[in-house]
C-alpha cells in the first residue's frame, strides 16, 4: 500500500514526486515508458516564461510568475543550467503594438517586473538581426531557458534519492476504487494500491481521469515542429524572439537561444489525431522558415543540425448544449486543470499543462503537496531527512583547465573523451548511468550528460555508448536499445 501513486514521470509529475518526498509519505511514481521525461519534456521550446501572457487573477498566471522568480533556487538546488536570457515581443505594424501593450498591461496585472515598450531602434540594437521593420517591442528581462530533459530529470532523481520508488514500463490499464476509499491501479508491471492517486499523464490524463471519475475534459494533441541549429549560429539571437501576432490561438514561431549555445527555431502549429505522432514534415518546417523570417533575418539554416516535433497537450472541456447534447470546447481562459473533480476524493488531476507547463513544474508540485497536506493535517509529517540538493553534476568541458587535470588525476576515464564534440567524457557517462533514475539507453545519456547533442548528433559517439551501457547495465551490446522498447541498435555480431 502506498499513500500516494503518481501516474506519469514527466517534469510535472517529477516535480509533484519531490514536492511530496518533503513528507513522510510512501511514495510510488509510474511511467509508462522506458524513461522519464521523454514525451512533452523531451520536446518543446524550453522556455521559462515570465508570467505577462496568463489571464489575470488565474492558477496559470500566479503559478508563471512566482515559478519565474523561483526559477534560479530551484535550479541552483538541482544542479541545472538556466540561464536568464530575456525575451523581446516584436511588432512590425500597428496590431502588433496594440498587442504588445495589451501584454504589457496583463504583466503589470500579473505582477511582472521589469517589462519596458521600446521602440524598434532600441530593439535592433539590442538584437541586430531582427527584421528591420520592428516598430516597437515589449522588452521582458526575466524570460529564460532551461534544458527541460535535466530539469525533469534532476527533479525526478533528487525524488529519488529522498524516498519516491520509481517505476518504469509501468503504464496504467485500469484504475477501481474500493469502498474504503483506496485505489487500485492495474499496471503492466502488477497491481498497486494507493490512499491517493495523482494524475500527471500528459497527453493521456483524460483516459486516467476516465477511469475513475466523469469525463469532463479531453486532450487534443497539437503538434510543432522545431529546427536545432549548431552552436556556430549562437550569434544570431542573444534573447527569446518572440512576434506579436493577431490570433493568440496560434503559438507562433520562436527564435531562441538555448543553454547549450544552439539556436532553436519553431514550433509549426498542426492539430493531429494521434497523440504518438512525432514525423516532422516538409511543409511544416518550411512554414517555420517562413514564420521565423518574419522577425529576424538571416537565419543560417545552413547549419541545422536536427528537426524534431513535440506534441502539446491542447485540454478542451466538455459541456451541453441548448439541444443537450455532449460538446468540447476550448476553454478561453486556458487554465490547467487541477485537483479533484466532482465526486473522487483523493485522485488529483494535473492535466492540460502545456504552456507554460515546464515553468510552472515546481509551482504544480506544490499546489499538490498543499492540497494533501490540507486534507492529512497533523496526520502529515515532515521528512526531516530531505535533502533538497541535488548531488551535484561535473561538466568537465567547462571547468579550468587545472580542475581538469586534477579530476584526471583522481579518476582517469575523465581523460577519456567520449563525445569529442563537446567534450563529454567516459566518467560523465557512467555517472549518469549510475545515479538514481539514471539512464539505460543511448537516449537516456543523452538526456543527462548531453552526449549526441552536436553537430555529428552522435555519428561519432554512439558506439562506445553502446559499449559503455552494456557494460554498466550487465547486458550485451545488442540488447542496448536507442530509446523504447524495440529501438535496440545492434542487429548481431559479425564474427
Amino acid at each position: 500500500m502506498y499513500d500516494v501513486v503518481i501516474i506519469g514521470a514527466g517534469v510535472v509529475g517529477s516535480f509533484v514526486a519531490r514536492q511530496l518526498a518533503r513528507y513522510r509519505l510512501q511514495i510510488a511514481l509510474l511511467e509508462k515508458n522506458s524513461d522519464i521525461c521523454c514525451e512533452a519534456t523531451r520536446a518543446n521550446t524550453a522556455i521559462v516564461h515570465s508570467g505577462y501572457n496568463g489571464k489575470p487573477g488565474s492558477i496559470k498566471a500566479g503559478m508563471t510568475r512566482k515559478a519565474n522568480e523561483d526559477f534560479h533556487r530551484v535550479c541552483a538546488e538541482l544542479d541545472v543550467e538556466f540561464s536568464r536570457t530575456g525575451s523581446l515581443m516584436i511588432a512590425v505594424d500597428e496590431t502588433g503594438v496594440e498587442k504588445i501593450h495589451d501584454k504589457y498591461k496583463k504583466g503589470l496585472q500579473n505582477g511582472v517586473q521589469g517589462m519596458e515598450i521600446i521602440s524598434g531602434a532600441r530593439a535592433l540594437e539590442m538584437e541586430p538581426n531582427l527584421n528591420p521593420e520592428v516598430i516597437a517591442a515589449l522588452y521582458v528581462p526575466s524570460t529564460g531557458v532551461v534544458n527541460p530533459w535535466e530539469f525533469g530529470s534532476a527533479a525526478a532523481e533528487n525524488a529519488v534519492d529522498n524516498g519516491v520508488e520509481l517505476f518504469l514500463n509501468t503504464g496504467v490499464g485500469n484504475i477501481r476504487r474500493t469502498d474504503n476509499g483506496t485505489f487500485i491501479l492495474d499496471t503492466a508491471k502488477g497491481v498497486f494500491t494507493a490512499r491517493y492517486v495523482v494524475n500527471c499523464a500528459g497527453l493521456h490524463s483524460d483516459e486516467i481521469n476516465n477511469m475513475v471519475a466523469e469525463p469532463f475534459f479531453r486532450i487534443a494533441p497539437r503538434r510543432g515542429e522545431y529546427y536545432v541549429l549548431d552552436t556556430e549560429a549562437r550569434h544570431t539571437v542573444r534573447r527569446v524572439i518572440f512576434t506579436a501576432r493577431k490570433n493568440e490561438d496560434i503559438k507562433g514561431v520562436i527564435v531562441a537561444p538555448t543553454v547549450h549555445g544552439n539556436i532553436l527555431v519553431g514550433p509549426s502549429t498542426e492539430d493531429i489525431k494521434a497523440k504518438d505522432d512525432y514525423r516532422t514534415t516538409a511543409e511544416k518546417l518550411a512554414s517555420v522558415k517562413s514564420l521565423a523570417g518574419e522577425s529576424v533575418r538571416g537565419i543560417p539554416y545552413h547549419l541545422v543540425i536536427r528537426s524534431f516535433s513535440g506534441i502539446r497537450p491542447r485540454p478542451q472541456l466538455l459541456r451541453f448544449n441548448a439541444g443537450g447534447e455532449a460538446e468540447f470546447y476550448e476553454d478561453k481562459v486556458k487554465d490547467f486543470i487541477l485537483g479533484e473533480p466532482a465526486g473522487c476524493d483523493n485522485f488529483i488531476n494535473c492535466a492540460g499543462i502545456k504552456s507554460p507547463g515546464l515553468t510552472c513544474a515546481n509551482e504544480i508540485g506544490k499546489y499538490v503537496a498543499d492540497l494533501i497536506k490540507t486534507k492529512e493535517g497533523d496526520r502529515l509529517k515532515p521528512n526531516t531527512a530531505f535533502n533538497p540538493r541535488r548531488r551535484p553534476v561535473v561538466r568537465f568541458h567547462k571547468l579550468p583547465f587545472g580542475e581538469q587535470q586534477r579530476l584526471v588525476r583522481e579518476n582517469p576515464l575523465y581523460g577519456h573523451i567520449v563525445y569529442r564534440c563537446r567534450q563529454i567524457t567516459e566518467a560523465e557517462i557512467i555517472d549518469a548511468v549510475r545515479r538514481g533514475a539514471g539512464a539505460t539507453t543511448v537516449d537516456g545519456v543523452k538526456r543527462r550528460a548531453g552526449t549526441a547533442l552536436g553537430r555529428c548528433q552522435g555519428g561519432f559517439c554512439t558506439p562506445a555508448v553502446i559499449n559503455i551501457l552494456a557494460r554498466e547495465l550487465g547486458i550485451e551490446p545488442e540488447k542496448v536499445r536507442k530509446d523504447a522498447a524495440g529501438s535496440e541498435i545492434l542487429c548481431g555480431r559479425l564474427n
